[in-house]
């Protein structure tokens, strides 16, 4: 790769109905890109995204997730949202 001058950090929100696999994606993408050292999964009740007591005992995002991690030399922020309606 040729030099590169550092990019401002990139932002992607994931949004999507429940059940659609949002903070799965968000597991994924930080495993891949090796922010965290192993992917998550909601059922265990270890991921990132679901951190919070009343999202783990739920086993679904009831608030916003922020996390952030590195991609081909970019910064990125990602931002994984609630996805169900009782939550609006």
């Amino acid at each position: 790769m040729a030099n590169k001058a550092p990019s401002a950090p990139r932002c992607a929100v994931i949004v999507g109905p429940y059940l659609s696999g949002k903070t799965t994606l968000l597991e994924s993408i930080l495993a891949i890109s090796s922010a965290i050292g192993r992917k998550g999964s909601v059922d265990a009740g270890n991921t990132v995204g679901d951190s919070s007591p009343e999202a783990r005992e739920r086993t679904m995002t009831t608030e916003l997730c922020a996390a952030a991690a590195e991609y081909l030399g970019d910064s990125w922020n990602f931002i994984d949202c609630p996805g169900s309606v009782e939550l609006v």
